[in-house]
C-alpha cells in the first residue's frame, strides 16, 4: 500500500496538550477570581454599609474582570427590575450628574451595553472603529479599539452589565478565559443580589426604628422616669448616618465617588466637587500634616487604614473642623481609598 500524503497523516494526541493546559489555567484563574470576589464582598459588607458598600463592590467587580482579561478600562451598570440604571462605575471616574445621566442613556440606547441587555448574551467588538455598536462618547479620556461586554444575571433577568475596553484591536477574542467568563458572572450575580438584599433589609429596619421612636413622648433625653440613663434612640443613630460624608479617591486624590453630604460639608454642589483636581485641596495647609502623612502611607500600602482630625476649607474660604477616616482598596490594580467624613 502506498504511503499516505503528508497532509493525511494522523495528528498526534500530544499536539492538543498546550491548548488543554491553556484552558485548564484559564479555569483555575476563573475559580480564583470567584473566591477573590466572595472574600472581598464579605470584607466590604463588614466595613461599609448602604450605597458605599454597593459602590465598593461594583468597583471590585470591575477590577476582577479587568484582571482576568487584561482590560485597560472598565465600567459597570447596575439595573433595577425595569432595566433602569440605579448605580454605576464609569471608566472616566466621577462625573457631573447630568453628564453622567446623558452618557449612560447614550450607551444603553445606542451602544454595546444596550445590545447586550436586549439580547441577553456576551458582546464582543474586535474593532470599535468599524462596529456601529460602539458609541464614542464626547470627551472620552481613553482610546478604545476592542470591547468585551458581559451580562450579569439575577435569576433570568439582566441585573448588571460590565464593559471592558482595550486600545488594541481584537484583544479579547482569542482569550482562553472567555469560555469561563460566565462562570465568574454567575457568582457576581449572587453577590449583587446578596448585597442589595442586605441594603433593603437595613433600610426596612431603620424605617421600623424611626416609626417606633415617633411613638415615644418627648422628654428629657438624658434620663427616663426612673432616673436611669437612656440609650441613644434609633432616630439619633439614623441622623448620625445621614450626616456622614462618604468618598472614594484615587492615589492622587481625584474623586471616584462622593455622596451629597460630603459635598455639603464644603458648601459645594456635588457636580462642582468632582471637578476638583484633588480632595486634598479641601484640607487647610498644615492643619492635618499627620493625617496627610497617614493617607500617603496608606496609599503606599504601609498601613491599611487611617483616622484623624483636620480643618477643612470650604468653597467660600471658611474653615470646618473635620474627622476623616479611610481604608485602603484598589482601583484597576492601583491604590485607592474608601472612607467617611464627619464634623469634628
Amino acid at each position: 500500500m502506498p504511503d499516505r500524503p503528508n497532509s493525511e497523516k494522523p495528528v498526534s494526541p500530544n499536539s492538543n496538550r498546550p491548548v488543554a493546559a491553556q484552558h485548564l489555567k484559564a479555569l483555575q484563574r476563573a475559580i480564583a477570581a470567584q473566591n477573590e470576589l466572595i472574600s472581598s464582598a464579605y470584607a466590604t459588607q463588614r466595613a461599609a454599609r448602604g450605597q458605599l458598600m454597593l459602590k465598593s463592590i461594583l468597583l471590585e467587580i470591575v477590577q476582577v474582570f479587568s484582571r482576568l482579561t487584561a482590560a485597560e478600562e472598565g465600567s459597570v451598570f447596575l439595573l433595577n427590575d425595569e432595566g433602569v440604571v440605579i448605580e454605576s462605575i464609569l471608566a472616566r471616574g466621577a462625573t457631573m450628574r447630568e453628564l453622567k445621566r446623558n452618557l449612560i442613556g447614550q450607551v444603553l440606547d445606542q451602544g454595546l451595553a444596550g445590545w447586550v441587555v436586549k439580547r441577553r448574551r456576551l458582546g464582543i467588538i474586535d474593532d470599535a472603529d468599524a462596529d456601529d455598536r460602539w458609541v464614542t462618547l464626547a470627551y472620552q479620556p481613553y482610546q478604545v479599539r476592542s470591547v468585551l461586554c458581559i451580562p450579569i444575571f439575577k435569576a433570568k433577568q439582566v441585573c448588571a452589565v460590565v464593559t471592558l475596553m482595550h486600545p488594541d484591536v481584537a484583544h479579547f477574542s482569542h482569550l482562553a478565559i472567555l469560555r469561563y467568563v460566565d462562570v465568574v458572572a454567575s457568582v457576581v450575580g449572587l453577590v449583587l443580589d446578596n448585597v442589595q438584599q442586605k441594603i433593603e433589609l437595613a433600610e426596612i429596619n431603620e424605617l421600623h426604628a424611626i416609626g417606633s421612636s415617633e411613638s415615644v413622648p418627648i422628654s428629657d433625653p438624658s434620663s427616663d422616669s426612673s432616673g436611669e440613663s437612656a440609650s441613644p434612640s434609633s432616630g439619633t443613630v439614623n441622623t448620625e448616618l445621614t450626616e456622614t460624608g462618604v468618598y472614594i479617591i484615587t492615589g492622587d486624590g481625584k474623586f471616584l465617588y462622593a455622596n451629597p453630604r460630603f459635598a455639603h460639608f464644603f458648601d459645594y454642589r456635588l457636580e462642582d466637587l468632582v471637578t476638583l483636581n484633588s480632595m486634598f485641596e479641601l484640607i487647610c495647609p498644615h492643619s492635618g500634616d499627620r493625617l496627610l502623612q497617614d493617607i500617603k502611607r496608606c496609599l503606599n500600602r504601609e498601613i491599611r487604614s487611617f483616622s484623624g482630625s483636620c480643618e477643612g476649607r470650604g468653597k467660600h474660604g471658611n474653615t470646618i473642623p473635620l474627622i476623616l477616616e479611610g481604608n485602603l482598596t484598589r482601583f484597576y490594580g492601583k491604590p485607592a481609598i474608601v472612607g467617611t467624613l464627619q464634623r469634628g
